[in-house]
């Protein structure tokens, strides 16, 4: 219960610094609550505040737009900034205590977080720097390189693209990351901590507004938010202010809040408009603590992608070009997507639009530009089509819940459902007399004939989750066999279109599978001309595509963290609770992907278990001379985003010959017609046989069917034109 002669206090404060505030309703009453004062919405502060004149004595901070189109400004006095300061220092010092931290570095966009940001590493005592957000993603992992920090303060989105673009983010060094803005659930921060060798309670989410400070923070021990210091929250309804919205849950509020610490701005239940779950009080130390168990989302007109961008940003630059457009916000998982109905054509209008979009918030547009946000998703929707099947009564802006919302049975049921569970087998007939034990994981028993399905699932499956596809959406992946088949499957039963670009390496009974399930092809008939790799080349023609097609959607098995974690969470779990004990297991390398899941499980669950890579002669993955390679699936010409030092603990570089030799030995010994990727892991495991102590137990992933490449591995007259001669002569 908040005390009355602190309100009090509070409220005189409020009316001397803003006279108007007297003149709202309720203000006068005798003995006033709290409850009693109004709700400080945007629409009282747009009136009276946020286009006041700037007073040269005060910080100023701007922001998104207004309804007048005006820019919005926040005022700090130099007693505002120095509480403000003071608050996070104290809880950083809180979250970094017993760390050996010594070297902080920001990297965040601008506003207040960022200009404050070396203060609070300076008052700790840390060295601290801070990246310019106008510098490409490439010039942060240089710098972040070379500084080696132990503290990284940053952004959710920020961090995304970091760490796809990073080669291992664990080479970064760093021991701690506290993070702000847009908001970060505790799946993703379970998979940024795994991706950066951190225990979960060395990420911290920090909870704030450029209005009123940092307002609460992610607690592991209590695993909810605790309110910060000066701060004091109530839950409050849709109905309260006004807004049309479907309901909230029985035990979801909008959050407002009043600060005992700031100054020049009316804090007297300042309105968030972010939804909260579960707002209560808790004993933490002893001590009453308000807290909250997560953040739902956020609603009104302002959205937040990386900075705060609001509707009328948006509407203004549609109008700019389309005069009678119907405009519709969509925001799910801190994603943007804008949708225009007109009469009118909007192919020309709808890149200017996005420009526009993108320019309107200059710092967005930096961002997206270096490749630290992505892109605003902007598309035209037929004029009998309703902008969002989940329609929310709101007007203008629809509002996709952080909680995960129900799948199409086909994820679960029929066909899809008999992904993963492949059996393992002992090859012992192909490793005769030998002092090891040698097992096959034989993944291509998955439907789709390959490994691939189960990241293809994965990645579809959480882009479902996310708001990112539905029915209808358009997938578009560069792929030369394996993930093309698994994606053309899982896209023909989820009533996906998919459009596969390939390159001359794409066998020709791959090319017909992928027919036969739907897929629509676009060939890439030269290779990159700066690196002669066709790989770089196929991405330049996925951007193309994606850049023509509106909606369609990118998983990008290169990058997409759900390639490996689909490995960690089902492969290596299945070996583990198979075999019980794997000394060395010996996988193929591409993506990295499944290799990458593979070794994060091992260390996760402290397994003894020793990573074996298996590259090809000619790929450049490891640091080899790029050289021609007969066979798609096995190797690489570029390092992917999953390799790093860590990857394996021993690497070997295996010939296209070892591959059709071991492929054949397989088929007539075990009756097993695997491709060459498999071939290339058998005659690993045959070349560090004689290192390997007696006894030792091996697992090798079995990778994909041998059917698709009859043409190849297994023709007399291909392989004799290629090699000049057959195994065995």
């Amino acid at each position: 219960m908040l005390p009355l002669d602190k309100l009090q206090e509070k409220l005189q404060e409020v009316i001397q610094v803003f006279p108007w505030y007297k003149n709202l309703p309720g203000v006068h009453q005798p003995n006033v609550s709290l409850q009693d004062l109004p709700l400080m919405s945007a629409e009282i502060l747009e009136a009276h505040y946020y286009n006041k004149a700037p007073d040269p004595a005060l910080a100023v901070y701007r922001t998104s737009g207004t309804s007048s189109g005006a820019r919005k400004s926040i005022f700090y006095s130099e007693e505002d900034d120095q509480s403000y300061v003071e608050i996070k220092t104290r809880l950083f010092g809180q979250l970094i205590a017993g760390s050996g931290c010594t070297k902080a570095l920001a990297d965040m966009g601008t506003g207040h977080a960022a200009s404050t940001a070396l203060d609070i590493f300076k008052q700790l005592g840390l060295e601290g720097r801070a990246i310019p957000f106008e510098l490409p993603v490439e010039e942060h992992i240089e710098q972040l390189l070379s500084f080696q920090p132990d503290l990284l303060y940053t952004m959710p989105s920020i961090l995304d693209h970091i760490v796809h673009a990073a080669a291992d983010p664990r080479a970064f060094g760093i021991r701690r990351i506290i993070l702000v803005g847009e908001v970060a659930t505790p799946q993703w921060q379970q998979n940024m901590a795994r991706l950066f060798g951190l225990q979960e309670s060395h990420i911290t989410d920090t909870y704030g507004s450029i209005e009123m400070g940092t307002m609460a923070y992610y607690s592991h021990e209590a695993g909810r938010y605790l309110l910060a210091d000066g701060i004091y929250a109530e839950g409050i309804g849709a109905d309260e202010l006004g807004l049309e919205l479907e309901p909230l849950g029985a035990d979801e509020r909008i959050l407002a809040v009043t600060s005992f610490v700031r100054r020049e701005l009316p804090a007297l239940r300042f309105v968030t408009y972010d939804v909260v779950r579960d707002l209560r009080a808790i004993t933490v130390d002893g001590m009453e603590r308000q807290s909250f168990q997560s953040i739902v989302k956020r609603v009104g007109k302002e959205l937040k992608h990386g900075e705060k961008i609001s509707l009328y940003d948006i509407e203004q630059a549609v109008y700019r070009h389309v005069q009678d457009a119907i405009v519709r916000v969509h925001v799910r998982e801190n994603a943007l997507r804008v949708h225009i109905r007109s009469k009118s054509p909007l192919d020309e209008a709808i890149p200017a639009i996005r420009r526009d979009i993108r320019e309107s918030i200059p710092e967005i547009g930096l961002m997206i530009q270096n490749r630290l946000l992505d892109d605003i998703e902007v598309t035209a929707v037929g004029q009998d089509e309703p902008p969002q099947r989940t329609q929310v009564k709101n007007k203008k802006l629809y509002y996709g819940s952080a909680v995960i919302p129900p799948e199409p049975e086909e994820f679960s049921t029929g066909f899809l459902s008999t992904i993963g569970n492949t059996p393992l087998v002992k090859l012992s007939r192909l490793f005769p007399g030998s002092e090891i034990t040698v097992y096959g994981k034989l993944e291509l028993l998955n439907p789709g004939g390959s490994a691939k399905d189960r990241p293809a699932l994965r990645m579809l499956q959480e882009a479902w989750k996310e708001g990112r596809i539905g029915r209808g959406s358009v997938i578009i992946e560069s792929s030369s066999g394996n993930m093309a088949i698994s994606l053309a499957m899982i896209c023909r039963c989820l009533e996906l279109r998919f459009i596969s670009v390939i390159d001359p390496r794409t066998t020709e009974a791959n090319l017909k599978i992928m027919q036969a399930l739907g897929a629509q092809i676009s060939y890439v008939s030269e290779p990159d001309p700066v690196t002669g790799e066709f790989l770089p080349a196929r991405l330049h023609r996925v951007e193309e595509l994606l850049g023509a097609i509106p909606g369609s959607y990118w998983p990008n098995q290169y990058a997409n963290i759900n390639n490996y974690l689909a490995h960690y969470h089902t492969t290596m779990k299945e070996i583990a609770e198979q075999l019980h004990r794997v000394d060395y297991l010996f996988c193929s390398v591409s993506t990295c992907g499944t290799i990458r899941g593979l070794a994060e499980y091992v260390r996760d669950h402290k397994l003894a278990t020793r990573i074996v890579a298996v590259d090809a002669e000619g790929s450049a993955i490891f640091g080899g001379n790029q050289e021609k390679r007969r066979f798609p699936g096995l190797g690489a010409g570029i390092v992917p985003p999953f390799c790093g030092p860590d990857l394996a603990d021993h690497i070997i570089h295996v010939s296209d010959w070892e591959m059709v030799e071991s492929c054949r030995a397989l088929a007539q010994k075990e009756g097993i017609l695997a491709g060459p990727s498999s071939g290339g892991v058998l005659a690993a495991v045959r070349r560090m046989e004689p290192q390997l102590p007696p006894g030792a137990v091996c697992a090798g992933i079995i990778h994909d069917k041998g059917e698709r490449y009859l043409d190849t591995v297994y023709s007399d007259t291909w392989v004799k034109s290629q090699f000049g001669r057959l195994p065995g002569e």
